[in-house]
């Protein structure tokens, strides 16, 4: 099982309203500072952040308990003068405990522009079990075929094309997709998701944007920290040469 926390900026929407007109700014800042501090703060317990929207984003926390969720969200707002919200669920797969964490902050009763450091978990927490699996996907050689050649925006385009196909495909198996920087995605998978599915949303992905080929470490761990490592690994490997596989799982 995965443990899923999903975090809301409190109030954002008003808030940005009383930084003035010329706000804009200002607004991107605080969004940047606030997944920052979010990242570093869950890290440093193992667990990882992802964005969803800016003011909305999603984290995996297998081992972090209620209590150090309620010192992250303390932290928060001392640095920041602003709140969180949290709700937090655990499923078989992590759509499942995206979809528990996120009703059970609904269901507290009140709406994200009046909710002030809200910590829902539905009564109680089950423990994980398992190990997570996280995998590390990257297009092939796109930065030499595209970074390097095409104006940004039409390379912007052709990622977020990506990301939605990705989207759409992992979803069906209970997974969470996330654009990761450069040519990059992260996907936080079911823990027994079968390695051939994994293989048929690649090749799928690889039919629909011809000619763009995809390579993947898939790394397995007890806290997302370690399943990211290792997936890091496979990945490393596959760049280096060192594996005649596009997909490499290490455990």
């Amino acid at each position: 099982m995965i443990q899923i926390t999903i975090i809301q900026l409190d109030n954002f929407g008003p808030y940005t309203e009383t930084l003035g007109d010329d706000r804009e700014h200002d607004v991107q800042i605080v969004l940047a500072k606030a997944y920052l501090l979010l990242q570093d703060l869950f890290s440093r317990k193992n667990g990882l952040v992802f964005q969803a929207s800016k003011d909305n984003m999603i984290a995996v926390t297998n081992g972090i308990s209620i209590k150090e969720h309620e010192q992250i969200m303390n932290l928060f707002e001392q640095e920041l003068q602003i709140t969180c919200s949290m709700g937090i669920g655990v499923g078989i797969t992590p759509m499942e405990a995206q979809i528990k964490a996120s009703r059970a902050l609904q269901k507290m009763g009140s709406a994200q522009s009046s909710r002030r450091k809200v910590l829902a978990n539905n009564g109680s927490i089950p423990e994980p079990n398992g190990a997570i699996h996280i995998a590390h996907v990257d297009i092939n050689d796109f930065t030499i075929h595209a970074t390097d050649k095409n104006p940004i925006y039409d390379n912007f385009y052709l990622l977020n094309r990506s990301y939605l196909t990705l989207m759409e495909s992992f979803q069906k198996i209970g997974a969470l997709c996330f654009f990761n920087g450069g040519d990059n995605f992260v996907t936080i998978c079911p823990e027994n998701f079968p390695l051939d599915e994994f293989k048929r949303i690649i090749s799928n992905y690889e039919r629909l944007h011809s000619p763009w080929k995809l390579k993947a470490g898939i790394g397995k761990g007890d806290t997302a920290k370690i399943a990211m490592l290792n997936a890091n690994k496979g990945l490393t490997t596959i760049r280096k040469h060192e594996s005649e596989d596009m997909i490499v799982l290490v455990e």
